[in-house]
């Protein structure tokens, strides 16, 4: 001891047991207790002993009386941790377990430090309990860690951890809870899940929640056989076994999964593709596992991804490469051009000119697709006053993805975008795209509405597909439906086809709803096509999608010839 320690403590004996209690009253987070393991008699801080119900700062180890309780599958967790620090080991790591917290658990972390007596055996246990309740980087309903904590968890992993596996999970429809039974109600089921992750992933992973119904489950190195098997056991107890307030709650998931690869170096790219694992498994696979590695295969290999990862570079930073072409919208009557939809397209050598379908699925699952959206929407009312002269009346469809139309800042980007541009509301329409349908059907009629009260269309793209068209468009006032291109493939050959667009067309007239027909791909369907009585007709006999510098030519071209 040197003379300055020896000065710090002379005469402060008398205090250290204030000192103590002092320092541990400063903890906001966390709870202290000390044990002296010669007579069994434990101190336990003033939060501690509130948090915990006991009726005293002092307890006999053993007989502790507390208003909490451990989670009956943890109670070996905790002897077994408490009982490895007692003998030295693990002082290092901390252990986790569950305490129920009224009707819900909160999951603790607790490390220990020890001191020895002169004879090296072991003394005073020092113990911290961290409350994951308390902490911002973990969900109060779940006890489990947050979105951000993944983030900055998945950087480590991608340094450290070789071929670890990441499963993600949401539960499908869940809104429909929330709605059915009300937010507390649904904040028990989402407790409950985490409790059933927890039991079937033990104490050897990580588990993260992520906003609304989504978790992320962090497995290390494990095999295609054993993950299968934990996913069966996760779908067979959330699909039996969840039970609240009296209620089983019957849970239907999809699930995907990302093995980190070498090429894999950022934290977004495996959240990206853990998100496309989810859709395809929801969309394609009716929530069977996906397997985002086994499922690319060779089509996507590590050049397609490092050529989305340079547009995702470029889609979060300054838009570099990106284009808008336009492929002319025109009116069934006479066969004039009258408006135009923008297309994005990327290009930069030496990859050329890419086509969205490489990379949009990508970004929209992204949130750089908010930026890059609003830059898409200026551009495109930027360019529509370059052909105002030569088409009075033009509009422009921009198509806008569920990812930017839930974000609660769209509508003011929308309008502050129209007034920086100098563009007029009427010559916008958006274009909701598919995945928009899956957004709750209340806020989507706030946001049609919104926009019609400032003179902004709407239109329902893919019109006919997918389950949800028909619903949408009895429960919205649409201003256009888009007939999806698939109606239009061989329908001279295909009654049915013919029988399901007359429909959707008579439908639209007696609403007053504007349609659109795509897949126009020469003369002979369009002639064809025109009895059916669209409002517009959009494909390649019209043009291709073009940059706006020869968009121009083409409303001389063709509304002359009309």
């Amino acid at each position: 001891m040197d003379e300055n320690e020896k000065e710090f403590w002379s005469g402060l004996d008398s205090y250290l047991p204030e000192l103590i209690v002092q320092m541990s009253s400063l903890a906001v987070k966390s709870y202290y207790s000390i044990t002296n393991l010669k007579n069994g008699i434990t101190w336990w801080s003033q939060k501690a002993m509130e948090y915990f119900g006991l009726e005293s700062n002092y307890t006999v180890r053993g007989k502790e009386r507390t208003s909490k309780g451990l989670h009956p599958d943890d109670v070996e967790i905790f002897k077994r941790g408490f009982a490895e620090r007692v003998a030295g080991r693990n002082l290092d790591k901390p252990w986790e377990y569950r305490i129920k917290d009224g009707s819900a658990y909160s999951r603790f972390n607790a490390m220990a430090r020890m001191l020895y007596d002169s004879d090296g055996k072991p003394y005073v246990m020092i113990t911290r309990y961290v409350n994951y309740g308390l902490f911002d980087e973990v969900d109060t309903v779940t006890g489990l860690r947050t979105e951000s904590v993944l983030t900055y968890h998945l950087s480590r992993y991608i340094l450290e951890s070789g071929h670890s596996a990441f499963l993600k999970i949401n539960i499908d429809q869940f809104s429909h809870i929330n709605v059915m039974y009300g937010a507390d109600f649904s904040d028990k089921v989402l407790n409950k899940v985490a409790q059933v992750l927890i039991g079937i992933t033990h104490d050897n992973t990580h588990i993260y929640k992520l906003s609304g119904d989504k978790f992320v489950i962090a497995l290390g190195e494990i095999s295609r056989k054993d993950l299968r098997k934990i996913y069966e056991q996760i779908v067979d107890a959330l699909e039996n076994k969840i039970e609240v307030e009296g209620k089983k709650i019957p849970l239907k998931l999809s699930a995907g999964v990302v093995y980190i690869e070498p090429y894999m170096t950022e934290p977004n790219m495996i959240r990206s593709r853990l998100t496309y694992a989810v859709n395809h498994s929801r969309y394609d696979h009716h929530g069977e596992l996906v397997i985002f590695n086994d499922e690319m295969g060779g089509k996507d290999n590590q050049h397609q991804f490092e050529l989305i990862g340079l547009i995702h570079q470029c889609a979060t930073s300054d838009f570099d490469g990106f284009r808008l072409f336009y492929q002319p919208i025109a009116d069934t009557r006479n066969g004039n051009i009258r408006g135009m939809e923008a297309l994005i397209r990327w290009e930069k050598e030496p990859y050329g000119l890419i086509a969205p379908g490489v990379f949009m699925e990508w970004l929209e699952q992204d949130p750089c697709i908010f930026d890059l959206g609003n830059w898409i929407l200026r551009t495109a009312l930027t360019d529509i006053k370059k052909v105002r002269d030569a088409l009075p009346g033009c509009f422009v469809n921009v198509n806008v993805s569920a990812a930017q139309l839930e974000r609660k800042e769209f509508r003011q980007a929308v309008m502050s975008i129209i007034e920086e541009t100098g563009a007029h509301p009427q010559e916008l329409c958006l274009e909701l795209t598919e995945r928009c349908r899956d957004l709750d059907v209340e806020f989507l009629k706030g946001e049609v509405e919104f926009f019609h009260s400032k003179g902004i269309k709407v239109a329902l793209d893919d019109f006919g597909t997918g389950n949800s068209s028909l619903s949408l468009a009895l429960e919205l006032p649409f201003d256009e439906l888009k007939v999806d291109m698939s109606f239009i493939r061989d329908i001279k050959d295909k009654p049915q086809n013919q029988a399901m667009v007359q429909s959707i067309i008579d439908y639209a007239k007696r609403t007053s709803t504007e349609t659109c027909i795509e897949g126009i791909e020469n003369r002979e369907v369009d002639d064809y096509i025109k009895k059916f009585g669209a409002t517009w007709h959009q494909g390649y006999y019209y043009s291709k999608p073009v940059p706006i510098e020869e968009f121009d030519k083409i409303i001389h071209k063709t509304n002359k010839i009309v």
